[in-house]
């Protein structure tokens, strides 16, 4: 009797352990995949607001000329303005946030005070987009994703006045 319960219990360890690895191993796969889904959201949040500030960086040096960026109010939130001189005609490129996107407007200056938040082509998802003044040449750009994540940055025009003796 007694070599029969030796039996089995030797029968059955195996399996145990065999089921005890396999636990181990499932549990440890399915913590893994949690923490790299958590890795590659943050990832693309950081990478969307990154892309955000290469974008706006890009306009915003592309227009660096005396007098054509400033910062303005649109349909009721903060936006850089962009001003185009294009033969006799002035446009301007509106870079803001509303209704969850980070958006642009290009348009005739003439047609702005037609235009409204909807206007704007869709960027990228930002919740938010503030633009700050701090002197005449200095802007304060903070950009925030829709996690609340909030990234700065601070842009300064090259350009200066050039005068008579520069010439």
């Amino acid at each position: 009797m007694e070599n029969s319960n030796k039996s089995r219990i030797n029968d059955i360890f195996p399996i145990l352990l065999f089921l005890v690895f396999t636990l181990s191993a499932l549990g440890i796969v399915m913590v893994s995949v949690q923490i790299y889904q958590k890795i590659l959201k943050q990832s693309e949040d950081s990478y969307d607001m990154e892309i955000a500030v290469a974008y706006v960086t890009e306009k915003f040096r592309s227009h660096d000329s005396l007098g054509s960026i400033d910062a303005t109010e649109f349909s009721g939130t903060d936006a850089l303005i962009l001003t185009d001189q294009v033969i006799d005609q002035t446009f301007v490129t509106l870079i803001y946030s509303y209704d969850g996107y980070l958006r642009e407007l290009y348009v005739e200056k003439e047609l702005l005070p037609e235009c409204n938040g909807e206007s704007g082509t869709k960027i990228l998802e930002m919740d938010g987009f503030e633009v700050k003044k701090p002197s005449d040449s200095l802007f304060h750009l903070k950009f925030t994703d829709r996690s609340g994540k909030t990234m700065d940055t601070c842009l300064s025009t090259r350009s200066k006045e050039v005068t008579a003796d520069e010439v």
